[in-house]
């Protein structure tokens, strides 16, 4: 293991605490473990096998059981027992194989984020929110452009409330969110990305094209309503609400993509950013009523602004939003 290793960061001791609180006796040959046996245990656990172990490692098959060895002994436990599978985990290996690994990510991560940052070579991970909308229009994209430029790179996008935005970029689970404007926080820092404005989106050779779209007809259409939530108004239909007016939803669903898919073989429509009609191909008529533009931007961690690595992630996104 590199001897700069920084073990001083709160996020790896935490990982190294919860891993040797697993078994209580653990503890007490804590201070006799040699770290360096951890990359071994992760290359074993992950090959099943000493012999590509040592070839992932670029060291001697006697070396790697040399290690393995040593590792059953400061752990009081077989580890792995050889079958006809190869090396096969026992129990206590299964327990502890995941937070060995997020040790040894995490810790490499640290190290990549000090030295610099190489798109062709980095093995680094991002973890990403994106709402539906954004991550329909853009997550693809970007997933292609940075395996172009980082073939190893490792891309996680989960959705994450925007409420919850700063807390997880505080925590260091979170590197890059896209969403709407969300309160300021001395966290968390932002550029916006893009404004767009709403429209009726339509099949193309839709009727109500050739005629255009008054306040009347709009609520006599059948609509679909995306959005992430289960239950509730949406941005429209609080407008609406507020005019005493309601639209009719025949179908709530959270994929724009499917949407989309419904409008183009149906008379139904959606009320969604201009954009989206030019990416699914739809048509669009001008709302008979004012919607507020839409705003969205691109938010990342305070305390990584000068990382270059989320750097480069961030240059992506925006280069992304400019060409879409």
């Amino acid at each position: 293991m590199d001897p700069r290793l920084p073990l001083d960061i709160p996020y790896v001791k935490l990982i190294f605490i919860s891993l040797y609180i697993t078994n209580g006796y653990i503890m007490a040959r804590f201070e006799h473990l040699d770290l360096n046996l951890l990359r071994v245990f992760d290359i074993i656990y992950s090959e099943r096998s000493l012999t590509r172990a040592a070839r992932v490692l670029n060291i001697s098959q006697p070396a790697v059981s040399n290690a393995l060895h040593r590792l059953r002994e400061s752990l009081g436990d077989p580890l792995f027992v050889r079958e006809r599978r190869g090396m096969m985990p026992t129990s206590f290996a299964d327990g502890i194989a995941p937070t060995v690994h997020k040790a040894l990510a995490a810790i490499k991560n640290e190290l990549t984020a000090h030295e610099g940052f190489s798109p062709a070579t980095t093995e680094r991970g991002f973890r990403l929110s994106m709402n539906d909308p954004a991550e329909a229009l853009f997550l693809h994209r970007l997933i292609v452009n940075c395996l172009a430029q980082a073939p190893r790179v490792d891309l996680q996008c989960n959705f994450i409330s925007r409420h919850d935005i700063a807390n997880e970029m505080a925590r260091g689970t979170l590197d890059i969110a896209i969403e709407v404007p969300i309160a300021p926080d001395e966290r968390v820092r932002h550029a916006d990305l893009l404004t767009e404005s709403f429209a009726c989106l339509v099949r193309p050779g839709h009727p109500l094209i050739q005629t255009g779209l008054s306040m009347e007809q709009y609520l006599a259409l059948d609509h679909v309503h995306v959005s992430a939530r289960r239950y509730g108004l949406g941005h429209i239909d609080r407008i609406l609400s507020e005019r005493g007016m309601v639209r009719p939803i025949k179908a709530r669903m959270r994929s724009p993509a499917i949407a989309a898919d419904i409008i183009h073989n149906s008379d139904l429509t959606m009320t969604m950013p201009e954009r989206f009609a030019r990416y699914y191909g739809l048509a669009t008529l001008p709302l008979p009523f004012a919607v507020p533009s839409l705003d969205w931007r691109l938010y990342w961690p305070a305390r990584h602004h000068a990382d270059a690595g989320n750097r480069w992630l961030r240059e992506q996104i925006l280069d992304i939003v400019r060409r879409a």
